[in-house]
């Protein structure tokens, strides 16, 4: 995806995880947050030159699907464009102090997933600070870098 397309999704997740209830809808409120993290930092490594914007959707890191000429989609494998998660895969080259306070808030967010998602902890108000706290600096990260483009 382009720049533009991933701040529109970033800006729509955000405007849902709104309306949900962090504790009682936990499950759809985290998902919520953590996609549009992943839309932030695609983004943001678009914009820094980490990655490459372009009209394909990747549905694991080097797959993408690529609209054909006749309005169909089809798959293809290229070089890194969009991150499914950050890091994975992970990005090269050197990154700017700003996508880096951005990774360290999406793996505080992440730390989240398997304890509360896929294991036995019930999330509470603290694990929602943590969270709440770290998609502050995504929020925070974006608005300085992509300046009203989100």
């Amino acid at each position: 995806m382009n720049v533009t397309g991933h701040c529109d999704k970033f800006g729509r997740l955000v405007t849902l995880r709104r309306r949900l209830d962090p504790v009682e809808d936990f499950e759809l409120w985290y998902w919520t947050t953590l996609t549009a993290c992943t839309n932030a930092y695609n983004a943001a490594a678009h914009d820094a030159g980490l990655t490459v914007a372009e009209d394909a959707f990747s549905t694991m890191p080097g797959l993408y699907v690529v609209p054909g000429p006749d309005g169909s989609w089809h798959r293809e494998l290229r070089g890194l464009g969009d991150v499914s998660h950050v890091g994975w895969p992970p990005l090269e080259g050197d990154k700017p102090a700003d996508i880096v306070r951005l990774e360290h808030a999406v793996h505080r967010i992440e730390a989240f997933r398997d304890p509360c998602l896929r294991g036995h902890r019930r999330p509470d108000a603290t694990v929602v600070a943590v969270c709440d706290e770290a998609f502050a600096v995504v929020e925070a990260v974006v608005a300085g870098r992509l300046k009203g483009a989100a």
